[in-house]
C-alpha cells in the first residue's frame, strides 16, 4: 500500500489522533527509506544488500497491515511494534553505512534534478515534529545546522538545474561525475538524519553535518572544486561549439539567475587570506548582473526571440565564467599569499568585471529597445499631464529612494514642461497633422511611459542604480532632441499654426446630437411595421428585419421601439443586444432590467433562475422585446422559453444579417428583408447630415448627389462619407476632387471609407475612437463612464478653464459630428447620455486597437489549463478585455505586468489575481462580484466593481492616484473612513450605499486635505448637518451630489451652503414611518438639476427653490405639501422640466402669469389628489409636452384643454400630450393634419434618477 493510500484513509475515516500520528510517522520514515533505497541502487556496496532487502520487506508488510487494521483497536499497538522494528533495522544499517561509493554511470538528468526537492521535503517534514518522544524529533541545538544543510542543498539545486538543462547526450564524464556527486551528497544528507536522529547526541549530529558541508558540498576541498570546475568547462565548450539544447527562454534565464545566486554565495565564503578587494569588486559586479537578469526576466516576453537567444547565450558564458573564477579564488585561497599570483587574480577579476559591465549594458539596451517597440503606437496626449503631476508627488513621497536621481528627474520635468505648448498644439489640431508632428508626439508620450517605469523600478529597487540612471540620462538627451526637432519644424514654418486647420467645434460638429441622429428614409417600411406591431394578430409574433451590414436595421428597429404610438401600445418594453460574444446570463439580465424598471439583485443567480423570473414577469403583460443583431439560432433557443404567448398581442422585434435565422424565429409574419435606399433617400440623408436646413449652391447639390449615388444606396456609406465631407470646406473644387477619388462601388468596401475617416481624425481623437473596440459589440455605453475611462487612460489633454470631463465630452461630440459614433440616449435637456458605434465600425476599432493600442480580447475558459490560458501575443498586451465563465486565473499575472487596463466581463472573482499587474491604471469589474479589494495597485486611476459591503479602509489607504471609484453594494452599507480625503486625485466617487465612520465631522479640521478635483459624490447618507457641511467644505468643486439624509431632526433650520459649482443635487429621506419636514434650506447659485424625495415641504421652502436662478430641472417625488402650492410671477425663470411624482396631498395648484416662462416638459405621475393642471400652461409658448400618468380624470381633461389651446389656437403642431391611467385604455394626443389621434399606449418614459 502506498503512502497516498494511507493519507486517503485519514480523509475518509475519523481516526483517533494517536493512530493518525503513528501512521504519519510511518509515512515519514518510509519517505526517508525511499531516498535511501534510491541511493543504494546506484552504489557498489554488496554488503548492504541483505539489510536493504530486509527493511524493504518490513515497510511493505507494515503498509499492508496498516491498511488491513485501519479500524482495528490494535492499530496503535501494531504501529508501536513496527516503529521498534524500523529502529532496530536502522541501527543495523548504520553499523555498515558510510558515505556511498557511487557507480560512475550516466544518470538521467531529470532524476537528479528531482532528488534534492525530495530530500528538502523530508527535512522540512521532520522539522515540523514537535514531540520530543518521536524517533524523528530534531533537538533545538541541531536545528541551526540542519537549516545550513538545507540552504546549501537549495543552492546545489540551482547548480543542478543550470547544468541539467544544458547537458547534451551522451553525457561527458564530467557531467557523470557531477550528477553522481549531487546524488551522493543529497542522499547522504537525508540518510544521515534518518539513521542518527534517534540515537546520537545532538553534538555528534552537528559534527557529522558540519563535516558533510565542509568536505562534500562547499567548494572547500580540491576534489569537490574540480568536479564543479570540470562540469562548467564542459558546458562552456559545448556552448562555444554550437551544440546546445533548446531551452525555453524564461527557463534558461531563471536557471542562470538562480545559479548566479549560488555563485555569489560561494564568493562570500572565499577564504579571507585571498585578496579582499577582489572579492568586493567581483561581488558588486555579480550582484549588479543578477539584478539585470531579474530586470530582463520581468521584460522577457517583450524581447524578440532572436535578440533573446543571442543575449541568453552571452549571459550563459558569463555566468559560467563567473563560476570558474569564483572556484579558482577558492583554489588560491588554500595557498599562501603570493604577490605574482595575487596580481594574476586581480587581472582576472578586472577583465571579468569588464565583461560583466559590457553584458549588463547589452542587457539594458535590449530591454529598452523591447520596451519601446512594444509601446502602443497610438497614445493619449493626456498621459504627459499624468506623468508630470505624478513626478512631483513621487519626488515628495519617495525622496529617499530617488535621492540619487532627483536632479535628473527635475531636468526631465523641465523638458516635459518646455514641450507642453507643442502638446497643446497637437491637442487643438483638427485635421491630420504632418507625419513629423505625429512622430514627435508619439516619441514624447513614449518617454513618459519610460519615465514611469524607471521611477517605479527605483522605488522597488528592481534594477541596478547605474542602469536606471543611464536610462534617465538617455531620456534627457532624447527629450532635448525632440525639442530641437519641434523647433526646427517651426522654423521652417511647418508648425501647426501654418496648417490649414479648422476650429475645434465648427458648426457641423457642434450641432445637436438629436439632429445628428435624425432618421431619413424607410417611411413606407415604418408604416407597415408599425401596423404589424400595434394591430394584426392577437397571438405572439416576431417582426424580423433582415439585411446586410450598414443598411440601417438597428436604426429602424430602435425607431420603431421608441415610437410613441408603438410604445403606448405595450405594458412592458425591453431590449437587448446579442453581439458575437454571447452570454445568456447577460441577455437575460439586460431584458429583466428593462422589464422590471428598477435595480434588482441578480448577480448571484443562475441563468435558469433569471429565465424563470423573466418568464413570470412577462407572462401576464403585453410585451415588446427588441433583440438586436442575432448571430445564431441557439440564442433564440435560449430566450424563446421566456416569451410566452398570452394571446394579447405581444411582439418581438428581431434584427439579423441572416435570413435563415429570421425564418427559424418566424411565428406568423414573414421576415422583412430591408431594401436599399433609393437615390432620393441617399441624397436626403447626405444633405441633412451636411447642411441641416442651411442653403447651399446648386453646384454643391449636383456634386453631392453624385457622391450619394456612388454610395450605392447604403445608409452607412452615406453617413461615413458625410463625416468626411463635413471636415472639408464647402467649395465645389474640394467636393469635386473628393467625388473623383471615390471608388465606383464603395459600399462593397466600406472598410476603405472607415479607414479614410480614421486617417483624417486628429491625433488626440484616434485613441478615443479606437477605444470603442474595448466594449462588447452593440454595447450602449454611458457617456459618463466612457469619458471617465478616457480620462483615466490618459487620452484627454487638460486645458485651462475647462474640466477634463467637459473636454472629453467635446471629443465625443467631435466623433459624433464625424458620424463615427451614434447617440442613443439623451437627457431632458438634450445632453447626450449614451452612445454606441455601428458593428462595422466596432470591428474596425477592435482590429485596429489590437494593432495600434495593444488592446486584446481574451476568452477565459474555466476548463483550460491556467498556465496555457494566455497566448504569446497576449503577453504583449497593454489593454485587455477578458470574457467567459469561471474565475480561475492561474499564475498569469507575472507575464502581464505591463498591462495598464483591464475590463472583466464575468462574475465572481478574488482580486488577488491582479497582484502582478503593477502598472494597472484601469480595472473595470463593474459586472463582477469581487471577494476582496486589490490593495497593491498603486497606479490605479479607475476602479469599478460589485461588492457585498467589504471593508474599504485598506483599499483606499494608498490610492493617491485614483480618479474614479464606483462600487455597487446593495447588501450592506460601506463605512467610509476619513482617510478617503487623502485620495487627492479623486474625481468621481460612486458607492451605492455608504455612510461615514462615527465621529467623522469632529475629526475634520482646517488642516484636513481637500478633494479639489472631486466632481461627483454618490450616494452618502448624512447623519447630521455638521457631517454634511464638513464634506461640502472639503469638496469645493463638486458638480453633482446624490445623497440621503438620516435623522432629519439633526438638520432642522439649517442652511446648507453647497459648493458654488454644484449643478446637480438629488436628496432623499432615508426610510421613516412619518414624512419629515425638509430639514434645511438650499443655497446653490449654479444649481441646474434638483430632485427631492420623500420630504414634507412647507410654504417657505418653495419660494427659495423657485428663486434658484439657474434651475432647469426640478423633480419632486413622494413630496407632501403642507397646503396648496402657489407659484408667483416670474418664479422658476429658467426651468425647462418639471416632474411631480407620488404627490398625494397636493390638491390646489395655483400658477400666476409669467411663471415657468421657459418650461418645455411637464410630467405628473400618481398625483392622486390634484384637481387639475393650471390653465396658464396653455399660454407657455415654450411648452412641448405634458405627460399624465395615474391621476384624476379632471387632470386628464385639463391636459386635453391645454392641448386644444396650444395646437388649435396657437398652431403649436409639435405639442404632445401623453395620458396613461395604467389600465388597458390609454391615450396619446398629437396634432396631425388637424385631427386628434388616439391609440393604446403605455405611460411616461421619464427615466428614474439613475446616474447613467
Amino acid at each position: 500500500m502506498t503512502c497516498e493510500s494511507l493519507q486517503q484513509l485519514f480523509d475518509v475515516f475519523n481516526f483517533p489522533k494517536l493512530s493518525i500520528d503513528s501512521v504519519k510517522l510511518f509515512t515519514c520514515e518510509r519517505r526517508f527509506h525511499g531516498i535511501f533505497i534510491s541511493l543504494q541502487s546506484f552504489t557498489d556496496e554488496p554488503d548492504m544488500l541483505d539489510v536493504t532487502q530486509k527493511i524493504q520487506i518490513l515497510f511493505q508488510d507494515a503498509a499492508f497491515y496498516f491498511y488491513e487494521l485501519y479500524l482495528n483497536e490494535y492499530v496503535d499497538l501494531y504501529a508501536s511494534e513496527v516503529q521498534n522494528k524500523i529502529l532496530l533495522a536502522k541501527r543495523e544499517i548504520r553499523a555498515k553505512y558510510s558515505f556511498p561509493k557511487m557507480s560512475l554511470l550516466p544518470l538521467p538528468a531529470k532524476f537528479v534534478r528531482g532528488i534534492i526537492p525530495c530530500v528538502l521535503e523530508n527535512i522540512g517534514g521532520i522539522m515540523k515534529i514537535h514531540d520530543p518522544c518521536s524517533p524523528l524529533y530534531v533537538p533545538e541545538t541541531v536545528v541551526e545546522r540542519i537549516e545550513d544543510v538545507s540552504n546549501e542543498l537549495k543552492l546545489q539545486q540551482n547548480f543542478v538545474s543550470f547544468v541539467s538543462e544544458r547537458v547534451v547526450e551522451p553525457q561527458s564524464q564530467h557531467h557523470v561525475n557531477f550528477f553522481t556527486h549531487v546524488l551522493a551528497v543529497s542522499g547522504h544528507a537525508s540518510t544521515l538524519l534518518w539513521l542518527n536522529l534517534p540515537d546520537l547526541a545532538p553534538e555528534e549530529i552537528n559534527v557529522m553535518l558540519s563535516d558533510l558541508l565542509r568536505m562534500k558540498i562547499k567548494p572547500i576541498q580540491r576534489c569537490i572544486r574540480e568536479i564543479y570546475i570540470d562540469v562548467l568547462r564542459s558546458l562552456k565548450s559545448t556552448r562555444q561549439s554550437g551544440c546546445c539544447n533548446n531551452i525555453l527562454s524564461e527557463d534558461a534565464l531563471d536557471s542562470e539567475s538562480s545559479f548566479l545566486e549560488t555563485i555569489l554565495h560561494n564568493l562570500v565564503e572565499v577564504p579571507t587570506n585571498s585578496n579582499s578587494s577582489q572579492r568586493v569588486a567581483l561581488k558588486d559586479h555579480l550582484e549588479s548582473l543578477q539584478k539585470m537578469l531579474k530586470l530582463l526576466r520581468a521584460n522577457i516576453f517583450l524581447v524578440p526571440i532572436k535578440d533573446l537567444e543571442f543575449i541568453l547565450g552571452d549571459i550563459e558564458i558569463v555566468v559560467i565564467d563567473a563560476g570558474l573564477l569564483v572556484y579558482s579564488l577558492h583554489e588560491n585561497g588554500e595557498e599562501k599569499e603570493d604577490k605574482a599570483l595575487g596580481e594574476l587574480n586581480l587581472k582576472k577579476v578586472v577583465d571579468f568585471s569588464g565583461n560583466i559591465q559590457r553584458l549588463s549594458i547589452e542587457i539594458y539596451l535590449t530591454i529598452r529597445k523591447a520596451f519601446q517597440s512594444n509601446l502602443p503606437r497610438i497614445r493619449g496626449l493626456g498621459y504627459v499631464d499624468c506623468i508630470l503631476n505624478n513626478l512631483k508627488e513621487v519626488q515628495t513621497r519617495h525622496s529617499d529612494s530617488l535621492s540619487s536621481v532627483m536632479d535628473k528627474l527635475q531636468l526631465i520635468q523641465k523638458e516635459f514642461d518646455s514641450l507642453q505648448p507643442f502638446v497643446e498644439d497637437v491637442a487643438e489640431q483638427q485635421h491630420n497633422v504632418l507625419p513629423e508632428i505625429q512622430h514627435c508626439a508619439t516619441q514624447l508620450i513614449g518617454k513618459a511611459h519610460e519615465v514611469e517605469y524607471i521611477v517605479d523600478a527605483f522605488i522597488g529597487k528592481e534594477a541596478p542604480v547605474w542602469c536606471l540612471e543611464l536610462w534617465l540620462l538617455h531620456i534627457v538627451e532624447e527629450l532635448t532632441l525632440i525639442r530641437a526637432e519641434v523647433a526646427e519644424i517651426r522654423e521652417k514654418k511647418m508648425d501647426l499654426d501654418a496648417l490649414n486647420t479648422v476650429p475645434a467645434h465648427t458648426s457641423n460638429l457642434a450641432r445637436s446630437p438629436m439632429m445628428n441622429e435624425e432618421i431619413v428614409g424607410f417611411e413606407d417600411v415604418i408604416e407597415k411595421l408599425r401596423d404589424q406591431l400595434t394591430k394584426g394578430t392577437k397571438g405572439r409574433d416576431v417582426i424580423s428585419i433582415v439585411g446586410m451590414p450598414g443598411l440601417g436595421k438597428t436604426t429602424l428597429a430602435y425607431r420603431l421601439y421608441s415610437d410613441r404610438l408603438v410604445a403606448s401600445h405595450f405594458d412592458i418594453r425591453a431590449q437587448c443586444c446579442v453581439s458575437q460574444v454571447y452570454s445568456r446570463k447577460d441577455l437575460l439580465m439586460a431584458i429583466l432590467r428593462d422589464a422590471i424598471s428598477v435595480n434588482f439583485e441578480c448577480s448571484g443567480k443562475q441563468p435558469d433562475e433569471l429565465a424563470d423570473q423573466l418568464r413570470k414577469t412577462l407572462l401576464p403583460k403585453r410585451y415588446l422585446i427588441l433583440v438586436d443583431d442575432m448571430w445564431e439560432t441557439r440564442v433564440w433557443d435560449d430566450l424563446i422559453g421566456c416569451f410566452q404567448d398570452a394571446n394579447n398581442g405581444s411582439r418581438i422585434i428581431l434584427t439579423t444579417r441572416n435570413i435563415e435565422i429570421a425564418n427559424y424565429t418566424r411565428f406568423r409574419s414573414d421576415p422583412l428583408q430591408l431594401r436599399m435606399f433609393n437615390e432620393d433617400e441617399s441624397w436626403e440623408l447626405l444633405r441633412k447630415k451636411l447642411f441641416c436646413e442651411e442653403s447651399f449652391s446648386p453646384l454643391l447639390s449636383k456634386i453631392g448627389k453624385e457622391v450619394a449615388k456612388k454610395c450605392e444606396h447604403l445608409p452607412l456609406s452615406v453617413v461615413l462619407v458625410a463625416g468626411i465631407l463635413a471636415e472639408m470646406e464647402k467649395k465645389e473644387e474640394c467636393w469635386e476632387q473628393f467625388a473623383n477619388n471615390l471608388g465606383p462601388h464603395i459600399h462593397k468596401d466600406s472598410r476603405a471609407i472607415i479607414e479614410q475617416s480614421y486617417q483624417i481624425l486628429p491625433y488626440h481623437l484616434r485613441s478615443c475612437f479606437l477605444y470603442f473596440g474595448r466594449f462588447l459589440e452593440d454595447s450602449v455605453i454611458p457617456v459618463s463612464k466612457l469619458t471617465r475611462l478616457w480620462i483615466s487612460e490618459g487620452f484627454v489633454r487638460s486645458c485651462k478653464g475647462k474640466s477634463l470631463e467637459d473636454i472629453a465630452e467635446g471629443y465625443l461630440e467631435n466623433l459624433i459630428g464625424r458620424n463615427l459614433v451614434m447617440g442613443t440616449k439623451w437627457n431632458c435637456r438634450g445632453k447626450i447620455k449614451a452612445c454606441r458605434v455601428h458593428d462595422l465600425l466596432h470591428d474596425f476599432c477592435k482590429e485596429r486597437a489590437k494593432e495600434e493600442m495593444r488592446l486584446l480580447w481574451q476568452k477565459w475558459d474555466e476548463n483550460a489549463n491556467p498556465s496555457s490560458r494566455f497566448s504569446s501575443d497576449v503577453q504583449l498586451a497593454h489593454r485587455m478585455c477578458i470574457y467567459g465563465e469561471g474565475n480561475r486565473a492561474g499564475n498569469w499575472s507575472s507575464c502581464l505586468s505591463h498591462v495598464v487596463s483591464i475590463i472583466l466581463l464575468n462574475y465572481g472573482l478574488d482580486t488577488h489575481i491582479f497582484h502582478g499587474f503593477k502598472f494597472l491604471k484601469v480595472l473595470d469589474l463593474e459586472l463582477t462580484y469581487i471577494l476582496s479589494f486589490p490593495t497593491d495597485l498603486v497606479y490605479l486611476r479607475y476602479f469599478a466593481a460589485q461588492t457585498p459591503g467589504l471593508s474599504i479602509s485598506s483599499f483606499i489607504e494608498n490610492r493617491w492616484l485614483l480618479e474614479t471609484l464606483k462600487l455597487r453594494n446593495d447588501r450592506k452599507k460601506i463605512s467610509l473612513p476619513i482617510t478617503f480625503l487623502k485620495m487627492a486625485k479623486l474625481r468621481h466617487l460612486h458607492i451605492s450605499n455608504f455612510s461615514f465612520t462615527r465621529g467623522f465631522a469632529e475629526k475634520i479640521t482646517e488642516n484636513t486635505e481637500e478633494l479639489h478635483y472631486l466632481k461627483t459624490l454618490c450616494t452618502p447618507s448624512f447623519s447630521c448637518a455638521q457631517e454634511a457641511e464638513s464634506i461640502l467644505r472639503k469638496t469645493p468643486n463638486l458638480r453633482e451630489l446624490r445623497c440621503a439624509v438620516e435623522c432629519v431632526d439633526n438638520f432642522q433650520y439649517y442652511v446648507l451652503n453647497f459648493p458654488a459649482q454644484l449643478e446637480t443635487l438629488k436628496i432623499r429621506l432615508c426610510y421613516t414611518p412619518d414624512t419629515k419636514t425638509s430639514p434645511f434650506c438650499i443655497s446653490a447659485p449654479n444649481l441646474r438639476n434638483l430632485t427631492l424625495k420623500d420630504f414634507l415641504l412647507h410654504p417657505q421652502h418653495l419660494p427659495k427653490i423657485a428663486s434658484l436662478q439657474n434651475l432647469q430641472v426640478l423633480k419632486l417625488k413622494g413630496i407632501r405639501f403642507d397646503k396648496d402650492w402657489e407659484v408667483s410671477d416670474d418664479e422658476f425663470p429658467e426651468l425647462k422640466v418639471l416632474k411631480l411624482q407620488q404627490i398625494d396631498h397636493l390638491r390646489e395648484w395655483i400658477v400666476a402669469d409669467d411663471a415657468f416662462p421657459k418650461l418645455e416638459c411637464l410630467v405628473l405621475r400618481e398625483c392622486h389628489c390634484l384637481k387639475d393642471i393650471p390653465s396658464w400652461f396653455a399660454e407657455i409658448s415654450s411648452l412641448k409636452s405634458i405627460t399624465v400618468v395615474d391621476c384624476q380624470k379632471s387632470v386628464e381633461e385639463s391636459a386635453r384643454d391645454i392641448w386644444n389651446t396650444q395646437v388649435e389656437e396657437y398652431q403649436n403642431s409639435a405639442f404632445e400630450v401623453f395620458i396613461s391611467d395604467r389600465k388597458p385604455k390609454q391615450f396619446w394626443f398629437r396634432y396631425t393634419t388637424e385631427k386628434l389621434q388616439q391609440n393604446d399606449g403605455d405611460g411616461d418614459e421619464d427615466d428614474e434618477d439613475e446616474e447613467e
